[in-house]
């Protein structure tokens, strides 16, 4: 019988905190040690990618660590970590598609696009606005801050040097940058193209670019190569399209959920060299075939001469 205030209280909540530790570490002793961290752990030779799976058909499963292959310049790596991040994610938009002062103004669909885009990723993400090199929007979670027209744009290697300082900032471990552009965008700037590919490997951060096209005559223009190079080496994507806001929420909803693997290198050399990256995943479902996406590579480090 509990007697109020006797010396049997004490000793019940003890048991049953007792009780409360074993139930938890028998949980976390059935985790995989690959999936246990949502964050990295730190060490100096971790090499780390995001990957992007697409499916032929629908939405991909979700898959394991198993189900990767993870290749250093054509040799298979061993998967040290391994992480599902579907959470929100901080994203820096660099608006590039006009202004309403222009004798042609942006079309409504490029002006929604940055919403369509941010109202697909995880509920909770977090997003400022670049135009013509000024932050026009500050961090914020808020979609109706979103600028219903732009008064400065721009998307030149100055603004996205810029988009990836600020991107510096964000909260989440997850960092997109996310570029709207017109044809004749990503010229004009003062910092070299190779200065700034290096920034964005070296950082690890994914860009994303949306060139809405109206004219067939500006394809190919040297602005568009260096986005469409830029976004190849950070593991994003360079989409050139018809003007359409639908294309923004597609992009985002296919990076809503992608996967963080880790690894340390077999070629241990700190020469400075250039790695290459290339992965593959295996398996497939209800006659989807997958395929996976990962940044280009990387830079490793060099022993100080």
């Amino acid at each position: 019988m509990f007697h109020r205030g006797g010396p049997i209280g004490p000793y019940l909540v003890v048991a049953l905190l007792c009780c409360v530790l074993m139930a938890h570490d028998a949980r976390s002793s059935q985790v995989s040690p690959l999936s246990q961290r949502q964050l990295p752990p730190p060490a100096l030779d971790l090499i780390t990618a995001y990957v992007t799976v697409t499916a032929s058909k629908g939405l991909p499963p979700r898959l394991l660590a198993s189900d990767f292959h993870l290749m250093e310049d054509g040799v298979e790596q061993r998967i040290e970590y391994f992480a599902v991040h579907d959470q929100p994610a901080s994203v820096g938009i660099v608006w590039g598609g006009g202004t309403a002062f222009d004798p042609e103004p942006p079309d409504p669909d490029m002006v929604a696009c940055p919403r369509e885009f941010m109202k697909s990723l995880p509920l909770g993400s977090e997003y400022f606005v670049l135009s013509g090199d000024k932050v026009t929007t500050s961090y914020t979670t808020d979609l109706n801050l979103i600028p219903k027209q732009f008064a400065w744009s721009g998307a030149s290697s100055d603004t996205v040097f810029v988009g990836l300082d600020v991107l510096k900032e964000a909260a989440s471990f997850r960092k997109i940058l996310f570029v709207i552009a017109k044809p004749d965008s990503g010229s004009g700037g003062q910092l070299q193209t190779e200065y700034l590919e290096r920034v964005a490997i070296r950082q690890g951060y994914q860009v994303h670019v949306v060139v809405f096209v109206t004219d067939a005559r500006v394809l190919d223009a040297p602005g568009q190569i260096f986005l469409s190079e830029l976004a190849e080496l950070s593991g994003g994507s360079f989409t050139l399209t018809n003007v359409s806001d639908l294309i923004c929420g597609t992009i985002a909803k296919e990076i809503r959920l992608q996967y963080l693997l880790g690894y340390r290198p077999t070629n241990g050399a700190k020469d400075g060299k250039w790695r290459k990256l290339s992965v593959k995943v295996d398996g497939s479902s209800g006659g989807q075939k997958l395929k996976a996406k990962i940044r280009r590579g990387y830079y490793a480090m060099k022993d100080r001469e």
